[in-house]
């Protein structure tokens, strides 16, 4: 932003003024930032990934674990041709030249007996060429569920993208986008990304286990023990919900309060690896310890060791930014998985289908009148309020309704869901009216009948 250069000179001030040490790291995202400090701090690093705390090693460390995990791609599996590019839409921000520099990166890596495995990265919308993450960007793509504008590309490439994606200004949130066989546009949300990442996961542990299935040694059985789960919020779409319930089982799917710093704590504490992303494609995989262990006991059993699933866990934590959500970091990582899995963007998208819902949001007087349970799937106060949402969800087959009070604004937020959307439309119109009636609404409720 303009005033970045002089707030920051200020803050450097400031902290020598106190005696700090300063390192300057320039014009970074604020994934980049966050692996700075955590690789600064390499105590708190696992062994198996080494300090990189610095712009070139955040490069080096994404793009050769990318590489070394598209190199566990068997000869024989390798496409005949170059695989198509990958649109990035950059909302005009700060990731604009960082996915330049990755890309740069990856061709040279592709091009030295890397087999041309690396996509090429294409980067569209950067600082200047519009305002920031207006009509563009990840936020813009994800609730308006239509594609960016790309201020400065040809006609060609904004009507061709079969492979897009959408960052944030500062690059902390990534969606994915295509066009069907009708050319519709189709979204590929934070959902849809925790799911191929669960299953990729469940994938390469499973091919593990099966393959000590004979062995009879106790770290045989400790494989099987890895807790590998995801955590969503109640805002995550149904169908996502169920599809990761049938690929992890029903207790590896938890539920915690909307926002990042509560599913990354709930992520941390239920699971050894746990996955969380929010519906706006901000998201992250947790390797606890025990993970590091299992990667241990693994490679010292010899029905394991040196096997591909092994080797392509075991690149991950690099890959992976663990601090904070890194759509530079999750880009690759879908990307290395969809080549691996030798699946296209639409095999990945009809994986499920997503129910229809409907948000919206009432005005109330005190927004305070209304409270939740601890992960805000159902209301506690005022007490007529939850059994007349469940009067109503009865009325419409599997659907499913909460509702929440605004952090900032005397509003009370809607989301409801059902099987066609004609009934979530009804669902959160009737949700809407008990709100006004129950919490002292202001004004008309929203309507969608």
């Amino acid at each position: 932003r303009s005033h970045s250069p002089a707030l920051t000179e200020l803050v450097i001030q400031t902290a020598q003024a106190m005696g700090a040490t300063v390192v300057n790291h320039g014009i970074v995202t604020t994934p980049q930032l966050h692996h700075a400090v955590s690789h600064a701090n390499s105590h708190y690093l696992p062994l198996m990934i080494p300090p990189r705390p610095n712009l070139m090693g955040y490069y080096d460390l994404l793009c050769h674990s990318y590489h070394s995990l598209l190199l566990t791609l068997p000869e024989e599996m390798v496409p005949p041709s170059p695989s198509s590019p990958l649109v990035v839409d950059c909302a005009c921000g700060v990731g604009y030249a960082h996915v330049q520099e990755v890309n740069k990166r990856l061709q040279e890596l592709g091009g030295v007996g890397g087999r041309g495995l690396c996509r090429t990265l294409m980067a569209v919308n950067g600082p200047g060429d519009g305002p920031l993450n207006t009509n563009c960007g990840s936020e813009h793509v994800q609730k308006g569920i239509c594609p960016p504008e790309l201020y400065k590309a040809s006609d060609d490439t904004t009507s061709s993208i079969s492979y897009g994606a959408s960052l944030d200004g500062d690059a902390d949130r990534i969606v994915f986008f295509t066009k069907d066989d009708d050319s519709s546009f189709c979204l590929l949300d934070g959902d849809k990304i925790a799911v191929l990442i669960c299953d990729f996961l469940q994938e390469q542990v499973d091919s593990l286990v099966k393959a000590t299935a004979d062995d009879e040694k106790a770290s045989s059985s400790f494989l099987s023990s890895l807790r590998l789960g995801v955590v969503q919020t109640a805002y995550a779409n149904g169908a996502s919900t169920q599809y990761m319930k049938k690929v992890l089982g029903e207790h590896r799917v938890e539920i915690a309060k909307t926002g990042v710093k509560y599913v990354h704590a709930a992520a941390h504490e239920h699971f050894d690896v746990g996955v969380y992303f929010e519906a706006n494609g901000h998201g992250t995989v947790l390797f606890g310890s025990k993970f590091y262990e299992f990667l241990a006991k693994a490679e010292a059993n010899p029905s394991t060791k040196g096997h591909v699933a092994l080797r392509r866990l075991a690149l991950l934590p690099s890959l992976v930014n663990q601090a904070v959500g890194d759509a530079l970091s999750d880009l690759l990582l879908v990307d290395a998985i969809l080549t691996l899995k030798q699946w296209n963007i639409d095999t990945w998208n009809n994986l499920y289908e997503d129910l229809p819902s409907r948000q919206c949001k009432v005005k109330v007087e005190d927004r305070s009148m209304i409270k939740t349970n601890e992960n805000e799937t159902r209301a506690i106060s005022p007490d007529t309020l939850q059994p007349a949402l469940d009067e109503a969800m009865e009325k419409f087959m599997g659907s499913r309704c909460f509702v929440r009070p605004s952090g900032t604004e005397n509003v009370v937020r809607v989301y409801a869901e059902a099987t066609t959307t004609k009934d979530a439309d009804a669902l959160a119109t009737k949700a809407a009216q008990l709100i006004h009636s129950l919490c002292k609404g202001i004004g008309k409720p929203p309507s969608f009948v």
